[in-house]
């Protein structure tokens, strides 16, 4: 019975040693058939999803250059907006100063011996530039008797530049429009005609503003809004500053 007994429980060992080896067998191919299926897993899924991933990139980086673009855009327009605003104020502000110079052209009349002294120099400069033999000279109504009580002195006064600058005597013949007047808005000054209108030269007080305005305004400019720097150029209140310098 002893025998039998010890029989039994060696067989007994060695059948749960053959479990435990085939359990152990099978948990190791059960751990490997996992490994390579994780492994299998990892490359079918990084096939599947690197080209995606790759796409989704793409198309970051065309939004991401799309994006930029349009900020570059958006940023250029607005920059040019805003000059362009500048240079409205700026365009309106001139008008205004332009404007208020032309208003204040009628204080030039208020003493009639300096403005006297202004319509004779007016016909002088008109009578060199035009240069002809015959000339009519247009005036505002007001300034009829004014510019006839001038006239033969201002005339003098030419001849008498003209041989001295020229050499020769000067036979012009000047008269003055009695009928036909320039419109208010001239302001003031000489409108000098000849060879039957064909010749015309502006010398109002109008059209002196615009040829002053015209040269200073770079100056005009420079002195408001310090775009241009102006060397040369010495102002009242610059002289001032530099007397307290010395």
């Amino acid at each position: 019975m002893a025998q039998q007994y010890s029989a039994d429980t060696d067989a007994a060992k060695r059948i749960k040693q053959m479990i435990n080896f085939i359990k152990q067998e099978a948990q190791e191919k059960a751990a490997e058939i996992l490994g390579k299926s994780d492994e299998e897993f990892q490359v079918e899924k990084g096939r599947i999803l690197n080209p995606e991933r790759i796409k989704l990139n793409q198309e970051f980086d065309r939004k991401f250059k799309d994006l930029e673009i349009q900020r570059k855009i958006e940023f250029s327009t607005q920059i040019n907006k805003a000059r362009l605003e500048v240079l409205d104020k700026r365009g309106k502000f001139m008008q205004e100063i332009q404007q208020a110079a032309y208003q204040r052209l009628g204080d030039v009349k208020k003493d009639s011996k300096k403005y006297e002294a202004l319509l004779s120099k007016l016909i002088i400069q008109g009578l060199i530039r035009i240069d002809e033999s015959q000339v009519k000279i247009q005036c505002l109504k007001d300034d009829l008797n004014l510019v006839n009580n001038v006239l033969q002195k201002a005339v003098q006064d030419y001849k008498k530049i003209w041989k001295e600058q020229v050499g020769e005597q000067s036979e012009v013949q000047v008269s003055v429009d009695s009928e036909k007047f320039l419109p208010s808005s001239y302001v003031g000054g000489v409108v000098l005609t000849a060879r039957q209108n064909k010749i015309v030269l502006d010398n109002t007080l109008s059209a002196r503003l615009e040829i002053c305005q015209e040269s200073l305004l770079p100056i005009i400019r420079g002195r408001l809004f310090g775009v241009v720097e102006h060397t040369g150029v010495v102002y009242t209140d610059n002289k001032e500053e530099q007397k307290h310098d010395h």
